[in-house]
């Protein structure tokens, strides 16, 4: 049996980012509701709204809690689809994430200071790995180096 199990990796990593898209939905109305976008050009209208949540500390926060909280429910979710190896599933449910993050580090799309997009890339399989280790500690299995 390999070690990777791709259904729970696909399933984790589509759990995690759909959850971060519904989960954040909230926070991104509240951002459009603090800009004017009905006197902005449509092209500055994301640079706006994505500007009015950096520079909001408690809403850029709140964002940053829901969608890493989100990276580790997918973990949860591939680690308990996988049934082994929950440390290993678990990261590599942060497949998406990372895939999407060196797109946007690499076509600069992403308004964040380098070192912050760098930060949250390596924090997404570690977010994933806990996870892992959260559905293998509620399975009660002492086997942590699965």
């Amino acid at each position: 049996m390999g070690k990777v199990s791709i259904k729970g990796v696909l399933i984790g990593s589509v759990v995690d980012i759909i959850s971060s898209v519904i989960l954040g939905i909230p926070f991104g109305i509240y951002a459009v509701s603090r800009v004017d976008v009905a006197h902005l050009p449509k092209d500055q209208v994301q640079l706006a709204v994505s500007t009015a949540m950096h520079n909001n500390l408690p809403l850029y926060l709140g964002t940053l809690l829901v969608g890493m909280a989100c990276s580790v429910l997918g973990g949860f979710v591939a680690a308990w689809l996988a049934k082994h190896h929950e440390l290993l599933n678990g990261a590599l449910s942060s497949i998406l994430c990372v895939a999407g993050s060196i797109w946007t580090i690499s076509t600069g799309k992403d308004s964040q200071p380098l070192w912050t997009q760098v930060l949250l890339l390596i924090a997404s399989p570690a977010l994933g790995l806990l996870g892992g280790y959260l559905r293998l500690w509620r399975s009660g299995s002492t086997a942590i180096a699965s």
